[in-house]
């Protein structure tokens, strides 16, 4: 039985990727023996394709990718902004509401704990502040030298 050209063209890649099995690898290089135009394709195959515009898309693929993770780290300092400034805000708020009042054994009863969650939540707002100043500097600085 002649094996068709179509038959080895399907099973190139296989042999390409050295995949397949032993004997369609035999049945391939037999077929290479008789056929040029086969041998010639898995030529093909092996040579190396060079793209002009790969490396171009490379470096756009890469910009991209440096803008997306500069963004993300900008939306994470805005969120960790809102949400500190928003538990400071809370803290303060609950504090007065709550209030404090002395107890029937002569204690004054407080809820002391919202004070220093208050100072910390404004620290960690300050801070974030600071990053995305400085995150901004540095993004204005670059832009400036292109």
């Amino acid at each position: 039985m002649k094996i068709t050209c179509e038959i080895i063209q399907d099973l190139l890649p296989l042999y390409y990727d050295n995949v397949c099995s032993e004997d369609s690898r035999k049945l391939v290089e037999d077929h290479f023996k008789t056929c040029k135009n086969c041998r010639h394709e898995l030529e093909l195959m092996s040579a190396d394709i060079y793209v002009e515009n790969q490396i171009e898309d490379i470096n756009v693929i890469k910009n991209i990718s440096k803008h997306w993770k500069n963004d993300k780290l900008i939306a994470f300092l805005i969120g960790v902004m809102v949400i500190s400034a928003l538990s400071c805000m809370g803290c303060i708020v609950a504090y007065q509401l709550i209030g404090s009042y002395v107890a029937s054994d002569g204690t004054l009863v407080e809820p002391f704990a919202l004070i220093p969650l208050s100072f910390l939540s404004a620290f960690v707002t300050l801070l974030s502040i600071i990053f995305l100043g400085i995150l901004r500097l540095v993004k204005r600085k670059r832009l400036s030298k292109i």
